[in-house]
C-alpha cells in the first residue's frame, strides 16, 4: 500500500524543537551546558533533544526512561497516553493511523501558524553524553547519606578518600497538577569507561534504576586509587553497595574497588584488564554474590582472564547448563581439574543415593546425571566441560579451574557468607547492636540461662538441643555449607545459625543450634553425625553430658534390637527348592558382615551391590541376569583381597553362590511304575500281516 506520508518523510519534514514549541514546550533559557550538543525543553515533562547518529532529531525524557526515541516515537507516546490535550487516538483509527493523522494536521498548518526557532547549531551526540544534562543539572556532591547508612555503610567509609566524588546525590523533582512539587534525593554511582563518565546507576529507598542512555555494557563504577603505594589488587563485585560493604569489612586492603552494576559483559572484562594493565595491578579478587549468578559471573571472569597458553571461553549458556571450552596443551593441568571434579561428582552421587533410597547401580539415573559435571575431549588439546547451572557445581568448577590453570594475573575467588557482602555487613552490625544493648549485663550468664530454658522446653517436646561453633576462613566458602547439608541429611534440624564475633583476622565464626528427636528412627545416623563432627578441628560441640550419654544408650539399644532381629534370620519367601532356600539364608547371613568389611576396605560400591543381592534373594530363589553381573563384580573384588577372600563370611558366601547360580528346580516326583509281566506271560507276536 502506498502511503501519502511515511515515517521517514515525517522525520525529514518535521523539526522536533518546533513541534515541541507548537504543543506548549519552552526552550530553557541560558541553556549552555550542552555546548552545542543538545537542548532542554520543558512542558508537562522535561525533554533532552539532540541530533542522533543519522542526523535525525532524537529525544529522551529525563523523568521516564521509557519515553525516548525519534519524533515519531514522541508522537506515538503522546497518542497512546493522552498526556497532552489535543493529541489522542482518533475514533475509528488505530494507533499508527492516529500518529499519521496528527502529523498530517501539523504539516498542513499555514506557515504563519507553525513556529520557527532559531537554535544554535547542534552536532551529533557522542556515545555516553546523552544523559549529561541529568549529570550536570540534577546531580550534586554527596551530602544526603540516609540511603547508604540504611544499608549499613558508615560515614567513616564514605569519607575514605578513595570514594570522594565517586558517589553523588541525584535530585529528582515530580510536579503533579494542582500539587506542590516534590523532590526525591537518590544516590547516584557514576559509571566509567576509559576515564569518562558514561552512565549513572541510581538507587533510593524502594527504587533502583539508571539514567536514560547510560552505557553500562562496557563501563564500571570505580573508586579512586589508594593514596601512596599502588594497589595490590582489584576488587570487583556486582553492585557498588556490595563493593562498599566489602571495603568496610576489610579496611586494611590496598585495593582499587569496582562494580559491574549487576551485569558482566566481555566489554566490562576488557575494561578491567585495561585498568589493571595501566595501573600495573597484579591481582584481582572476584567478590560476586554467593548465589548461582555470582558463581556464573566467576566463570565468565575466569574465561575472560585466561592466558594465551590455555584460552577458555563459554560456548553455550543454557538455563540449566553451562558449556565451557578450554584449549591447552598442558595435559597435567586438565587431568588435575578432572580429578577435582570427580571428587565433586562422587560427593553429589553419595548424597543422592543416601536420600533417594534407590539401589546403587552402574546406570546413572537422569535426575542425578543432571547435577553432575561432565567433560569430553573435542579435538586434540580442546576440552569441553558441561557444568550444571547451580551454585555448588559452578563453585566447584571455578575452584578447580582457578587452582590448576595458568593465568597471567592472580585471580582469587572470594565469597560472602550470606547472599552478598551487604547482607554479611548487616549481619555483623546486628551482632554488635545486640552486644551493645546488653550493656553491663553478664552476657555469658544471660546466654546460659536462655540456653537452659530452651533445653527444658525442648525436653518437654521429646527433643534435644545441641549448639555447635564452627570457625572457617573467608575463602573456605563451601565448608560450612557442606557441614550443614550433612547434618540435615543425617536427620538433624538446624533451628538457628548466628554469626559470632571473632578476633582472628579473616575468620568467620558461626553458631548452629541443632534439634533432634530421641524417638527418631534416624537416631543412629544422628548420633554418628554428631560424633563425627566432634572430630572436626573447626567445630566445637556444646552438648549436655547427660544428653550425649542418653543418645548413645538409645542407639546401642536400637542396634542390639536390630542384631537380634538379624540373628532370628531373614524372612525369605519359600520356593520349590529347599536347597536353594537354605543357600539363600546362608548368603544373606554372610552378606551383612562381609559388606561391612568391604566398606571398611574402601569398596563401597561392591558392598552396595552385595546388600542389593541380599534383598533380591529374599524374594527370588536364584541369581540371574543383571544380578549375576553384580555378583561377578563382588567376587572379583574378593579375589583381589586375600584377607577378605579367606574370611569365614566369604567362604560361606561362595558355598551359597555355587547353589544359587544354578536353576531352582523342584525335586522330581517319583512315578509308580507297573511291574513287567513274567516272560512266559508275554505273547510273542509275529509280523503284522
Amino acid at each position: 500500500m502506498e502511503h501519502d506520508l511515511t515515517f521517514q518523510q515525517i522525520k525529514e519534514r518535521v523539526e522536533l524543537p518546533e513541534l515541541l514549541t507548537h504543543y506548549g514546550y519552552t526552550l530553557q533559557k541560558g541553556e549552555d551546558l550542552a555546548k552545542g550538543k543538545w537542548h532542554v525543553f520543558e512542558g508537562d515533562d522535561k525533554l533532552v533533544v539532540f541530533k542522533g547518529r543519522g542526523g535525525d532529531w532524537m529525544y529522551f525524557n529525563s523523568q521516564d526512561d521509557r519515553d525516548k526515541g525519534s519524533v515519531v516515537d514522541w508522537m506515538k507516546n503522546r497518542v497512546s497516553t493522552g498526556r497532552i490535550a489535543g493529541i489522542e487516538q482518533l475514533p475509528g483509527r488505530n494507533l499508527w493511523q492516529s500518529v499519521n493523522d496528527h502529523f498530517r494536521a501539523y504539516l498542513n498548518l499555514p506557515e504563519a501558524e507553525r513556529p520557527k526557532l532559531t537554535l544554535p547549531p547542534i552536532s551529533e551526540t557522542a556515545p555516553g553524553e546523552k544523559f549529561q544534562s541529568i549529570l550536570t543539572k540534577d546531580c550534586r556532591p554527596l551530602e544526603n547519606t540516609a540511603y547508604l547508612e540504611s544499608r549499613g555503610i558508615t560515614k567513616t567509609t564514605l569519607q575514605n578518600p578513595q570514594f570522594a566524588g565517586r558517589i553523588l546525590n541525584q535530585l529528582h523533582t515530580v510536579q503533579r497538577e494542582g500539587m506542590p512539587a516534590k523532590t526525591f534525593v537518590n544516590t547516584a554511582f557514576p559509571s566509567y569507561h576509559e576515564g569518562r563518565i558514561v552512565g549513572l546507576e541510581l538507587k533510593g529507598q524502594g527504587f533502583k534504576g539508571q539514567a536514560p542512555e547510560s552505557q553500562f555494557a562496557r563501563s564500571l563504577w570505580l573508586s579512586k586509587l589508594p593514596e601512596g603505594k599502588p594497589p595490590t589488587h582489584l576488587v570487583v563485585s556486582e553492585s557498588a553497595i556490595d563493593t562498599l560493604s566489602y571495603a568496610q569489612m576489610h579496611p586494611g586492603e590496598r585495593a582499587l574497588y569496582a562494580s559491574t552494576s549487576g551485569t558482566l559483559t566481555q566489554n566490562k572484562i576488557f575494561e578491567m584488564k585495561r585498568l589493571m594493565g595501566e595501573e600495573r595491578i597484579p591481582a584481582i579478587k572476584s567478590a560476586f554474590d554467593n548465589d548461582t549468578q555470582g558463581h556464573h559471573f566467576d566463570t565468565r571472569l575466569l574465561a575472560g582472564f585466561a592466558s594465551e597458553q590455555n584460552p577458555m571461553k563459554v560456548v553455550r549458556e543454557h538455563p540449566h547448563l553451562l558449556t565451557v571450552e578450554i584449549n591447552t596443551a598442558n595435559l597435567p593441568s586438565v587431568q588435575a581439574v578432572s580429578q577435582q571434579l570427580k571428587v565433586f561428582n562422587a560427593k553429589i552421587t553419595d548424597q543422592y543415593h543416601r536420600e533417594s533410597g534407590e539401589p546403587v547401580s552402574p546406570a546413572i539415573p537422569q535426575t542425578l546425571r543432571d547435577e553432575l559435571i561432565s567433560s569430553a575431549r573435542q579435538y586434540p588439546n580442546t576440552y569441553q566441560f558441561h557444568v550444571p547451572m547451580n551454585r555448588e557445581a559452578l563453585g566447584a568448577f571455578n575452584q578447580a579451574i582457578g587452582q590448576h590453570l595458568q593465568y597471567d594475573q592472580k585471580i582469587e575467588l572470594v565469597k560472602s557468607q550470606g547472599k552478598d557482602w551487604n547482607e554479611d555487613l548487616k549481619q555483623e552490625q546486628m551482632q554488635k547492636v545486640v552486644k551493645r544493648e546488653l550493656g553491663g549485663v553478664n552476657e555469658n550468664q544471660v546466654g546460659k540461662a536462655t540456653e537452659q530454658q530452651a533445653q527444658a522446653e525442648a525436653r518437654e517436646k521429646g527433643e534435644r538441643l545441641v549448639t555447635v561453633e564452627f570457625r572457617e576462613g573467608r575463602n573456605d566458602i563451601l565448608q560450612l555449607n557442606t557441614v550443614q547439608q550433612d547434618l540435615e541429611k543425617a536427620g538433624l534440624r538446624i533451628a538457628h545459625a548466628t554469626r559470632l564475633d571473632s578476633n582472628v583476622p579473616r575468620e568467620i565464626a558461626t553458631e548452629l543450634t541443632l534439634r533432634y528427636r530421641i524417638d527418631s528412627p534416624q537416631l543412629p545416623a544422628i548420633s554418628a553425625a554428631l560424633d563425627n563432627l566432634a572430630t572436626n578441628p573447626r567445630a566445637t560441640i556444646n552438648e549436655p553430658v547427660q544428653d550425649a550419654t542418653e543418645r548413645r544408650q538409645l542407639v546401642a539399644t536400637q542396634q542390639q534390637a536390630e542384631q537380634q532381629k538379624q540373628q532370628a534370620g531373614p524372612q525369605i519367601q519359600p520356593s520349590d527348592s529347599p536347597a536353594h532356600d537354605q543357600a539363600r539364608l546362608s548368603f544373606v547371613r554372610a552378606a551383612s558382615p562381609l559388606a561391612k568389611e568391604l566398606r571398611d576396605s574402601g569398596a563401597g560400591l561392591e558392598a552396595a551391590f552385595l546388600q542389593q543381592l541380599s534383598k533380591v534373594l529374599i524374594r527370588q530363589p536364584e541369581i540371574k541376569g543383571a544380578d549375576q553381573e553384580q555378583l561377578n563384580k563382588v567376587m572379583a573384588k574378593l579375589d583381589k583381597s586375600p584377607a577378605l577372600n579367606e574370611s569365614p563370611a566369604a567362604q560361606q558366601l561362595r558355598q551359597a553362590v555355587q547353589v544359587l547360580t544354578t536353576p531352582a528346580v523342584a525335586p522330581s516326583r517319583q512315578v509308580q511304575q507297573k511291574p513287567e509281566p513274567p516272560a512266559q506271560d508275554v505273547r510273542k507276536r509275529g509280523p503284522r500281516l
